[in-house]
């Protein structure tokens, strides 16, 4: 029988900052930034609290982390869809398109059903709605850079909009990307059970209805 391989410090490490991020997202989720202490993250993680300050120095720290860990995957999987989009479309390029593109790209994730993911993105819900200066360090997110190549590709496919205009509609659809992420539960409520905010093929379709004419004059 072989032995198994005794894990590096590195590989420790690793672990113990997965685990951290791990319980740091479901918590962040459930509870939001300020419900959580650092305490409650280290119970949920099975580590000392102190391993919290040790890899991530403050609890604002561990959230930009957190938000960080899976934005790069998020980004790709958008910026992909965009781009083989607007190569394909060329000048047929058209607002529905790449409001089609973007919605189904954004709820990809969601609708592999994956609980990390699903914690993740209610997360960038709380902070898409977080005030400027409420968490620190939170001066821009990592979405950035695919929100303007998103904007970007509207001006192309509306060219007869100004930029105030892109901005805006972009700030309307992703308020209802926000409220679809946080999965509160009102629509359920609201609507006697006939439409469920975990039923995210559903929102997807309807918010594509929706915003595929927004721009229209």
């Amino acid at each position: 029988m072989t032995a198994r391989a005794r894990r590096t410090n590195r590989e420790r490490r690793g672990e113990s900052q997965e685990r951290i991020l791990d319980a740091a997202e479901a918590l962040f989720a459930r509870s939001g930034f300020n419900g959580v202490s650092t305490k409650d993250i280290g119970q949920a993680a099975d580590v000392d609290p102190s391993l919290l300050h040790y890899y991530f120095d403050t609890k604002a720290g561990l959230y930009l982390a957190v938000i960080a860990r899976r934005a790069g995957y998020v980004n790709t999987v958008r910026r992909q869809a965009l781009e083989s989009y607007a190569a394909d479309a060329g000048p047929g390029i058209s607002v529905a398109g790449v409001v089609r593109t973007y919605v189904e790209s954004t709820f990809e994730l969601a609708r592999q059903g994956d609980e990390g993911y699903l914690s993740y993105l209610t997360v960038i819900a709380q902070m898409n709605s977080t005030p400027a200066g409420g968490i620190p360090g939170l001066e821009g997110t990592p979405f950035d850079e695919v929100v303007q190549l998103f904007v970007d590709l509207l001006r192309r496919a509306s060219p007869a909009s100004n930029d105030a205009d892109l901005y805006w509609f972009y700030h309307m659809l992703s308020g209802a990307i926000t409220l679809s992420w946080a999965r509160t539960g009102r629509i359920d409520k609201l609507s006697n059970g006939q439409c469920r905010s975990t039923d995210f093929e559903a929102i997807a379709d309807h918010m594509i209805a929706v915003f595929s004419h927004g721009l229209d004059r």
